[in-house]
């Protein structure tokens, strides 16, 4: 991948690192560019890692360091995370005679030409092409020209151990985000970068002033529009009603204190996102774009909202908010969704399968 920020495809990479072993696989990571905040937790889970050190733009020698780092590493499938990456492990691998599996994780690709062009070529690169979601198989099809017989569909998962409700610590922990018995707690997670579109929430979140005064919204995560979104707040006089946590390690925690979730992305692949708050027994507000349709069951696990419309996004939560029962009853119906859709462990079984059959057809120089 291009590094290990805080995101959905960075929690992909972690979660097949934990869980590799498991299932007879010996994980290397490496990144084009920085490593990011993750790094050292996938070395801790025990993965070799290393850095590439790529500048902007194209740079030729980066094929050569990571064919190198390849047979260094005695590496049998290169996994590429988006087509960026792709494209230089598809090169590398074509040096050394390793398969490629690229990932496509969202549908937001092919605004720009020359990404276009970067997307069908890595497209070509690979022995596989694995899609998140329905919508992103189509988005494969469309603007990379991915002919049906190299594309795979494998969701993402989630492990709904980790990410699940808490009722002996509920309590103590809305405690700890000063939440009083009678407040709501609205929450999103994600980094708060432009195709997450949180204004829109916020002005939502702001629109329930005076029919949901006990509602308070919940940020969690880092990005570069995070001082944009907190003038915003301000402007809004929302400073008493949101909450800015930034980048956490405790997110099971604190979707476990939490009432509704809410994402109001522009774009999405498959979000982990709503997968956890699923997992965890939260009610989902979301945006009805990408692949949020797949994992939100309109009505039963939640309510999906037209986007960049704050009204009918603060109607739904409002929906939610005002009935508790209604909210408690599609928190459960999308964990038991989560446990039987979207486990963690059919994602990485499905991927460790897929690896076996490309390392199968590994051709060419060592």
């Amino acid at each position: 991948s291009w590094s290990l920020m805080t995101g959905g495809l960075e929690r992909v990479v972690l979660d097949l690192t934990r869980m590799g072993a498991g299932f007879g696989l010996r994980m290397a990571v490496a990144t084009l560019e920085q490593g990011g905040p993750l790094a050292e937790r996938a070395r801790a889970l025990g993965a070799s890692f290393h850095m590439l050190g790529k500048r902007p733009g194209l740079e030729a020698s980066v094929i050569a360091r990571l064919a190198n780092l390849l047979r260094r590493e005695r590496v049998d499938v290169i996994h590429a995370h988006n087509q960026g990456a792709a494209f230089y492990g598809g090169l590398a691998g074509l040096i050394c005679g390793r398969p490629l599996v690229v990932t496509r994780h969202g549908v937001s690709f092919g605004k720009d030409r020359s990404h276009v062009w970067l997307s069908r070529l890595a497209t070509m690169l690979a022995h596989d092409v694995v899609c998140v979601g329905r919508d992103v198989c189509q988005a494969a099809r469309r603007i990379d020209w991915a002919p049906a017989g190299k594309l795979r569909l494998i969701y993402n998962g989630v492990d709904t151990s980790i990410f699940r409700p808490r009722p002996n610590e509920r309590q103590a922990l809305r405690r700890e985000l000063g939440a009083g018995p009678e407040e709501k707690l609205v929450i999103s997670v994600g980094r708060m970068a432009p195709e997450k579109d949180y204004p829109t929430l916020l002005k939502a979140v702001a629109a329930l002033a005076g029919q949901a005064p006990g509602c308070r919204l919940v940020m969690v995560g880092p990005g570069p529009e995070l001082p944009l979104l907190e003038d915003l707040a301000r402007k809004l006089d929302m400073n008493q009603r949101v909450v800015w946590l930034g980048e956490r390690a405790d997110i099971p925690e604190l979707l476990a204190a939490a009432d509704v979730f809410a994402l109001s992305s522009r774009s999405e692949g498959v979000s982990i996102a709503i997968l956890e708050a699923m997992a965890s027994g939260l009610p989902v507000v979301a945006t009805a774009v990408g692949g949020n349709a797949e994992l939100v069951e309109q009505g039963t696990t939640g309510i999906l909202s037209p986007p960049a419309n704050p009204g009918a996004l603060a109607q739904a939560l409002l929906a939610l908010l005002n009935d508790p029962a209604r909210a408690e009853h599609m928190g459960q119906a999308g964990r038991a969704r989560a446990q039987r859709n979207f486990s963690l462990e059919a994602m990485v079984r499905s991927y460790a399968g897929l690896y076996r059959a490309a390392s199968s057809r590994r051709i060419g120089r060592r």
